[in-house]
């Protein structure tokens, strides 16, 4: 079937041919997708909206192997909103029925999910998931956790309110916790709270369905140097030719977003660990002075605090998947 995803069933030789062709010029490393029009597609077939999802699955593992042979690192998709919850009980019981169902698929050996070497990854307020889902959703990030050729990311009971939300209470809770201090607090450090971890930002953000708004989606992280799409096909018809053409537009582009990225990076310029220990240095060997000493260790402090906190993070993080899986 269309969902087989076995390297055996890759894409034909015309599209890879294409994909090289891509890669000679800067392809992206991080592709996001709004997967819009699957209620609209069933409705043109006069079908349930659940044929539409289903077939939205298959649209997905098609682009995962697109973006595959472009050497895409990256692939985040807005698979169920937050707000979705107020959608009729039928349906979302459905959908949550569906995901439970593609999320055990992802887990088979067989398919791409292990083939391709995806790490799955869940944006979202898991807790607000039905308790078989969290089970398998946690099940799908710990055995995948290690894999290392290309990120999914999906956002599942997300938001991008709640997401920002979420990493200001991970903050404060910190401070109050004596981990980290009010003045650790920058933009860089809120963004590495976010879901996505402060991991590459997305260089192209495409919604499908002709549908021209953002939706809460990944809002702080598109904000500065996002290539952003909006195209006609819903998602269900979305092809090949169609994500080749917005790579190839935002090929034309690249050169003007990567200045503006730079220079916003210029801007916000990050103090790295190395970069303050650097600093540090040259402070040390061109002034003995007694304040300046006190202004390095406090910065070397800081940078350590950060770097703890970071990792404490992640680890309760990773705890509370591993538990997740194990109920």
């Amino acid at each position: 079937g269309m969902s087989d995803l076995s390297p055996r069933n890759d894409i034909p030789w015309h599209q890879k041919l294409a994909c090289r062709v891509l890669r000679m010029g800067k392809t992206p490393k991080h592709i996001a997708f709004i997967m819009d029009g699957n209620r609209r597609f069933a409705k043109k077939l006069h079908a349930e909206s659940l044929v539409g999802h289903r077939r939205g699955y298959d649209t997905l593992l098609n682009v995962l192997k697109w973006c595959h042979n472009l050497g895409v690192k990256m692939v985040t998709v807005y698979a169920f909103a937050l707000d979705n919850f107020k959608r009729s009980k039928s349906e979302v019981d459905s959908l949550m029925e569906l995901a439970a169902q593609k999320f055990e698929e992802m887990m088979d050996e067989e398919k791409l999910i292990s083939e391709y070497g995806v790490r799955v990854q869940i944006l979202g307020d898991i807790d607000r998931l039905p308790a078989n889902l969290k089970k398998t959703v946690g099940r799908v990030m710990k055995s995948t956790r290690g894999h290392t050729q290309l990120t999914l990311n999906i956002a599942f009971g997300y938001s991008a309110e709640r997401e920002m939300q979420q990493a200001g209470a991970t903050i404060a809770k910190a401070v109050e916790n004596r981990e980290l201090k009010w003045s650790d607090v920058s933009g860089d450090l809120v963004r590495r709270c976010l879901y996505t971890k402060g991991e590459y930002e997305p260089d192209i953000l495409i919604r499908t369905s002709g549908e021209m708004r953002l939706s809460d989606f990944l809002v702080s992280q598109s904000r500065t140097a996002t290539w952003i799409c909006f195209i006609s096909p819903l998602w269900p018809e979305l092809s090949f030719w169609h994500l080749f053409g917005v790579v190839l537009k935002y090929q034309r582009h690249t050169s003007t977003l990567s200045h503006e990225r730079s220079r916003l990076r210029y801007l916000e310029t990050q103090e790295t660990i190395e970069a303050v220990e650097a600093f540090a240095k040259a402070l040390r060997s061109n002034y003995k002075s007694k304040e300046n000493n006190v202004a390095t260790s406090n910065k070397i402090e800081m940078a350590n605090r950060i770097r703890k906190f970071l990792q404490l993070t992640r680890k309760r993080r990773e705890a509370y998947i591993d538990t997740l899986a194990r109920v």
